[in-house]
């Protein structure tokens, strides 16, 4: 996307959806034309995508007693427990894994952990979809969301800890410190999961806030990757808000210097209508 025509607003040089994403986002869109497909459970968690799939006939949070309806069951980007995927490929469910590639990396890595004997944790969100499809591959992992969690934690000789791909970096680093800190005892083996677009969309935002006065993030208001860069704002001391659509601007107080960013699953149509609302305001 070019960058608006505004000194006031200014483009974060990452944003958005990566190149996986959209791979993963053409791919549900071309089997969507070929048959008869529904997700098990949210492709994508943001509401500008549902609508797009909903648009062009796709059915998202299927219920398993009704797969059979479908030509093709596509698991969804943030991804589902593995012994899940096999339970339903034993019984003959026709599926398109349509996993991210970091999280089949997360899913890998924290089997490994806990191979070798480690406590397996992830940090993340109890809520996500993705964290709780990292979690349910192991049997007694723990998702680690703030000081809380960790505090809740049973001593174990050794941890083996990776964390939700879209989260801000440092909030994962601090984690795994404090992890570090109150199990000083234990052995603490930390794998980083976190996804390389998510740094840079982070590190990007760090350095364009020097210059502005406010953040908008486009996206959906919970969705991790847009909490993540409000809190990249908050850290500079900056109001930062989250915006879906156009309407979501609403009365807010816009004046000043604009940084202008978007989460991992804003489409491209959605931040053009922000940035040119934002441009015309």
């Amino acid at each position: 996307m070019t960058p608006p025509k505004s000194k006031r607003v200014r483009l974060a040089p990452v944003f958005g959806m990566d190149a996986e994403a959209r791979s993963a986002l053409a791919n549900l869109e071309a089997l969507g034309r070929s048959g008869k497909v529904a997700v098990a459970g949210r492709f994508m968690p943001d509401a500008g995508i549902g609508g797009r799939l909903a648009a062009k006939g796709i059915t998202e949070e299927i219920e398993e007693a009704d797969f059979f309806r479908y030509s093709q069951v596509v698991i969804p980007f943030s991804g589902i427990s593995p012994l899940k995927r096999k339970a339903w490929e034993r019984a003959g469910v026709p599926l398109v894994d349509l996993t991210s590639p970091q999280v089949r990396r997360a899913q890998v890595a924290l089997g490994l952990l806990r191979m070798d004997g480690a406590q397996p944790l992830v940090i993340g969100r109890h809520a996500d979809a993705e964290s709780k499809a990292l979690a349910e591959g192991n049997p007694g992992t723990r998702i680690l969301e703030d000081t809380t969690d960790t505090a809740r934690l049973a001593f174990a000789p050794a941890f083996g800890v990776v964390c939700q791909t879209t989260l801000s970096p440092r909030k994962v680093s601090w984690l795994v410190q404090q992890l570090r800190l109150r199990y000083n005892d234990a052995s603490v083996t930390f794998l980083d999961t976190l996804s390389p677009a998510m740094s840079a969309r982070s590190h990007s935002l760090e350095k364009l806030m020097a210059d502005c006065d406010r953040v908008v993030i486009v996206g959906q208001a919970g969705e991790a990757s847009c909490e993540a860069l409000a809190e990249t704002a908050m850290r500079k001391g900056l109001p930062s808000l989250i915006a879906g659509s156009v309407e979501d601007l609403g009365m807010e107080d816009l004046s000043g210097r604009i940084a202008l960013t978007a989460g991992a699953f804003a489409l491209d149509s959605t931040i053009r209508r922000i940035a040119d609302a934002l441009v015309a305001c």
